[in-house]
């Protein structure tokens, strides 16, 4: 047993900065018997005094945590004396995250990669969580997240993350965040479907925007009757107990609260816990909540389409069901929003600037956040997700700057880059997010195409986005057809002014009137936008190096001040600046960042401009031709700093300059779906973590990093390090790369007879491919462990985390190039060893379906 300290003076003395304990190397070091307990920071450390002889050991166990009652606490205190109960835990704990990390196996003849490929995975679950299915009575299951949080780094204050103290625990992330790392989870547990789709656009706003907290969900009993339902299933034991539970259940609850809610009222079940929540999951609605927080990026909707991707992707065979059927989305209505430019354009020793550009309502806007008709006072609205991603589009479109090149930031913060945080103060614009509207544009026209809909069919949008789109359409139609210098200024002006009427309308909610598209009208506006996005491209360019630009300052350099209502005086803010309304502006770019290249790619659908790009990367500032990495952006030492608290760090550090790991990931995940691969896989070798010296790596080369210090640092003895280990979204950029890699991006189609099948596409270097045969261990179906021999010359992974599968290359030869080893044959082995032998690469259906639905415990693919 311990002494426990909590007083740090028992131990540092008069060190007060921790660095050195000098109280414990003193002689007879021993623990006062009454320490200071309050007035000072605690700390939490143990004292024992053992011998050791040799060839003997000691095992220290140490337990922190939090319980809310006393009772607890001394029921586990019993427990944990007993060693053969902690070791236990020990096992538990380890098995638990070898069955997590079961999902990605992977085996090749690479080790590092392999653990890589888990340790990853495990990361990217831990922020973005982990998909529980709760079943319920329903036709559909609940999904639950679990573990989901926020990075907790100690790079910024708010990256602080709280956890529940229950069972189910889940804590809180950020809606760009919890996004992106959800991006792939359809692909390890297809039973997700929709859910993140409908998640993740029902918490955009009729103005484009979102709130940034997501919380985990919670449920209350839906109606009367079901309280009814739940009464008579009789799974409570006693009234009293029941009509506890009833009132528990009325007001929004998590899973994991309402168990330990049973437990501290020692409440007793005629059921079991599982069959209890089944039940109880039954007669209960389930709601999304979310909180506004710091504010709103410009950035976070573009996510949205690669999670529905992702989605599509699985279940290609439901695009209309997903696009027209289902009317389920709804709109987030926010107390705060975004105020029009003649109430936050402001003078400020002589310059214009956009400072308190969001307002928040004083009224109550409603329970559960949603947007409803009759301005508030009517039901929610519910539409299909068409007309979501159009009013997103709307709101974009008319959110270019004066010269139609960057999406405006109009609401204080940035983008991506989120240490350009001085930059919406500038009226500062991002091309990231325009060629982002433009991959939205392109990709609604596309799936318009391939639903092969009547020309003459139509669509109810509600009236105020009618009314928004017919707007647009006709400020682009004078655009391309008015001969004037400022027309780009023009356009701004009076699509700016749209978005405003529009957004007054919208304030408390909407009228609840449609009126209707053709989709042939729908495909002409779209049409109109994408070519207007189209002819900007120009400007967005550097023609230097022929790269995109990815940020501007928009210079105010004529205005006009505003009058106040009197006609007399002129209108003012809260601290005495005047108003202004611009009447001219002058765009000056950023250096170049590595994000805009990441969007290029995204779009650019011809192989040689795509390679063009790669190439002028690799000749660019971008490029750091000592570590053959990507840095974030190239040197900002001309720029203002103003622009954010990017400019404070050293060149090389932080987000100066450094190898930003996401965003390198980004660019090679990019690579890989442009279809360079024999560029992707040099780049692969260079800059992903599990193949670096860790000598120079400075830590675990299975572990991802923040940032590595570029070769632009002065002390060169960091360059190449790694720091700031934390969770981010280059996990969800590697998990993205595995999975194209094993099996492409869009695996799952549906034929010309409308069946489901599956064609593995796989982009594997031959080099990953095994040297020997090896025994290998997977955790099956059922959980248990399993070991199989993987024979020489082959790579296995584990498929939607239920189905081995395994190329065979007796060749081994490369997957993808000139003369590659190409798919012949493949044998199906369902979990009762029954087998189906097939030729060709494609499995065509029912056993595509039986695949989603992970009926075979292996897939042989024989390569040639």
């Amino acid at each position: 047993k311990s002494s426990f300290i909590i007083d740090p003076l028992e131990i540092f003395g008069s060190v007060l900065d921790f660095n050195y304990p000098e109280r414990f190397f003193v002689d007879n070091f021993a623990v006062s018997k009454k320490q200071v307990q309050c007035g000072k920071t605690p700390c939490g450390f143990g004292s024992s005094e053992f011998l050791i002889e040799a060839g003997e050991q000691v095992q220290i166990f140490s337990f922190i945590g939090h319980t809310e009652q006393e009772n607890y606490l001394n029921a586990f205190v019993h427990k944990i004396t007993d060693k053969s109960y902690v070791e236990q835990k020990l096992t538990d704990c380890r098995q638990s995250i070898d069955k997590l990390e079961n999902n990605i196996s992977t085996f090749s003849q690479d080790s590092a990669y392999n653990f890589y490929c888990k340790q990853t995975y495990l990361d990217n679950l831990l922020r973005g969580g982990f998909p529980l299915n709760l079943k319920s009575d329903k036709e559909k299951s609940n999904m639950l997240y679990v573990f989901s949080r926020k990075h907790g780094d100690l790079e910024r204050d708010y990256n602080n993350f709280l956890l529940e103290a229950n069972y189910f625990s889940q804590g809180d992330g950020n809606y760009r965040d919890v996004n992106q790392n959800r991006r792939n989870d359809v692909w390890f547990n297809p039973l997700v479907e929709d859910a993140n789709v409908l998640k993740f656009f029902n918490l955009l706003q009729l103005d484009g925007f979102n709130p940034l907290v997501v919380k985990s969900g919670r449920f209350k009993l839906n109606l009367k009757k079901e309280k009814i339902l739940f009464e008579s299933k009789h799974i409570v034991k006693g009234k009293d107990s029941f009509n506890l539970v009833i009132d528990f259940i009325n007001d929004y609850f998590t899973p994991g609260g309402l168990f330990m809610f049973l437990e501290n009222k020692n409440i007793a079940l005629n059921v079991s816990l599982e069959e209890f929540l089944q039940i109880i999951l039954s007669c209960c609605k389930k709601y999304e909540m979310s909180e506004h927080k710091e504010g709103f990026w410009i950035d976070h909707w573009t996510y949205n389409l690669d999670i529905l991707e992702s989605y599509l992707s699985i279940y290609p065979e439901r695009l209309e069901n997903i696009f027209l059927d289902k009317k389920e989305f709804v709109f987030y209505h926010n107390s705060a929003y975004v105020l029009p430019r003649d109430e936050k354009y402001v003078l400020e020793n002589g310059k214009v600037r956009q400072f308190n550009a969001v307002a928040y309502a004083k009224s109550d806007i409603g329970a559960g956040n949603l947007v409803k008709t009759k301005y508030g006072k009517g039901n929610v609205y519910q539409t299909n997700l068409c007309v979501k991603i159009l009013c997103l589009i709307a709101n974009k479109m008319a959110s270019f700057d004066a010269f139609g090149c960057g999406i405006e930031m109009e609401a204080d913060k940035p983008g991506w880059y989120d240490s350009l945080n001085g930059l919406p103060g500038l009226l500062g614009s991002s091309v990231c997010e325009s060629l982002e509207l433009k991959r939205m544009i392109v990709f609604l026209l596309k799936v318009l195409q391939s639903l092969n809909l009547n020309p003459d069919a139509k669509i109810s949008v509600f009236k105020e986005l009618f009314d928004f789109l017919n707007g647009l359409s006709n400020l682009i139609f004078e655009y391309f057809n008015i001969r004037n210098v400022n027309k780009d200024f023009i356009f701004w002006d009076k699509a700016c002014s749209l978005k405003e009427s529009y957004r007054k309308k919208i304030r408390c909610g909407i009228n609840g009137a449609e009126r209707e598209f053709s989709f042939a009208d729908l495909k002409n506006i779209l049409s109109k936008m994408n070519n207007k996005i189209a002819l900007s491209m120009g400007g967005m360019r550097d023609k230097n190096t022929g790269l995109f630009y990815t940020y501007f300052i928009n210079e105010v350099i004529d205005y006009r001040k505003l009058k106040a209502i009197d006609g007399k005086n002129f209108k003012t803010n809260n601290q005495g600046l005047f108003y202004v309304r611009p009447k001219k502006f002058k765009q000056i770019h950023l250096p170049l960042f590595l994000e805009a290249q990441v969007h290029a790619l995204r779009i650019e659908k011809e192989r040689q401009k795509v390679k063009q790009i790669y190439k002028n990367v690799r000749k660019s500032s971008l490029y750091d031709q000592q570590l053959k990495m990507y840095k974030v952006n190239a040197c900002l030492k001309e720029m203002p700093a103003d622009i954010g608290r990017t400019r404070v760090f050293t060149p090389g550090w932080l987000e100066n300059e450094s190898v930003w790991l996401h965003m390198e990931y980004k660019y090679l995940l990019e690579l890989l779906r442009t279809g360079l691969y024999a560029e992707f896989f040099i780049e692969f070798k260079n800059v992903l973590i599990p193949f670096q010296n860790p000598q120079q790596y400075g830590r675990s080369i299975l572990e991802n990093s923040s940032f590595l210090v570029s070769s632009v640092y002065p002390d060169k003895s960091l360059r190449g390090s790694g720091f700031v280990a934390r969770l981010s979204g280059s996990t969800a950029e590697f998990v993205n790369m595995w999975l194209w890699m094993n099996v492409g991006a869009n695996p799952f189609k549906v034929d010309s007879m409308g069946e489901l099948c599956l064609e593995f596409k796989p982009v594997l270097p031959a080099w990953m491919f095994t040297l020997t045969k090896k025994d290998c261990v997977l955790y099956n179906a059922k959980g248990l462990e399993i070991t199989f021999n993987l024979t020489k010359n082959s790579y296995a992974f584990n498929f939607l985390s239920s189905t081995l599968v395994v190329f065979h290359n007796p060749k081994r030869k490369n997957t993808f190039g000139k003369d590659c080893a190409k798919l012949c044959r493949i044998e199906l082995i369902y979990r009762n060893q029954r087998k189906i032998k097939l030729k060709g690469n494609v499995i065509p259906a029912p056993y595509a379906l039986g695949v989603r639905q992970g009926k075979f415990e292996r897939i042989n693919i024989a390569l040639g």
